[in-house]
């Protein structure tokens, strides 16, 4: 079936920033000027621009116009990799702010995440991780202070995983991720430079070493201005 007009030029629009041809940031063509080039009417290009918007390829600004939005870096939940390997491995700047940092001893619930003793002493971290300088995740993470001796505030401003995994000689081998729709309280909201009640992502994770001992547990609140998640289901052959 033949789809309508203004898919077929959301398509086309859609392709081009794809390509390059239209790049982030650039100014949209106005609608006078894409009715011209596509011989249609007016309403058949609003509908057009509003699947791009739709689609988060485009953003209005009032009284200026539409613009081309810069494509999100993408969360493989089924690929471990730390924040800054996988954000700069696509063409973004990461940058970390630790704004929390101490030792105390752990209660019952992250005790029982991370395999020690209630009342192990452990760290307790807040991170605020930024893509090209924008706050995108909150990171609150916990590791046990008797394997991390060394673990500093200039360490967490950098590499977690290169620390571990370079600096320690441990081998990170997988992490256990649970994710659920939240909302950003009034302090969370204030930390991610977003309105409070934001839909936002939670993402809670155990991370093990090669020999299955847990090493963190981690609670992350993504803000998905800058981010998006990539899951890929695999079909086993039927027997």
């Amino acid at each position: 079936m033949l789809k309508p007009r203004y898919m077929q030029i959301a398509d086309l629009l859609t392709e081009q920033i794809k390509d390059g041809t239209l790049t982030p940031g650039a100014m949209m063509p106005t609608e006078a000027t894409l009715q011209a080039t596509y011989d249609v009417s007016r309403v058949t290009i609003r509908k057009a621009m509003k699947v791009l918007v739709d689609n988060d390829l485009l953003y209005r600004v009032r009284g200026s116009g539409s613009y081309v939005k810069a494509p999100k870096a993408q969360h493989n939940a089924f690929q471990l990799m730390g924040f800054i390997e996988e954000v700069s491995a696509q063409g973004k700047t990461p940058s970390s702010k630790v704004i929390a940092f101490e030792t105390s001893p752990c209660s019952h619930t992250i005790a029982s995440k991370l395999n020690v003793e209630e009342g192990t002493l452990i760290y307790e971290i807040q991170r605020l991780r930024l893509i090209d300088g924008e706050p995108e995740i909150l990171e609150c993470t916990y590791l046990p202070v008797a394997m991390f001796t060394d673990l500093s505030i200039e360490v967490m401003q950098t590499s977690k995983y290169d620390y571990i995994e370079r600096h320690k000689g441990m081998q990170i081998a997988k992490s256990r991720q649970c994710v659920w729709p939240d909302s950003t309280s009034t302090l969370l909201a204030k930390q991610l430079n977003t309105r409070e009640n934001t839909p936002i992502l939670r993402v809670e994770s155990v991370s093990e070493l090669v020999d299955g001992t847990p090493f963190e547990y981690t609670v992350n609140y993504f803000r998905l201005y800058q981010y998006s998640f990539e899951f890929i289901a695999h079909r086993q052959t039927p027997q």
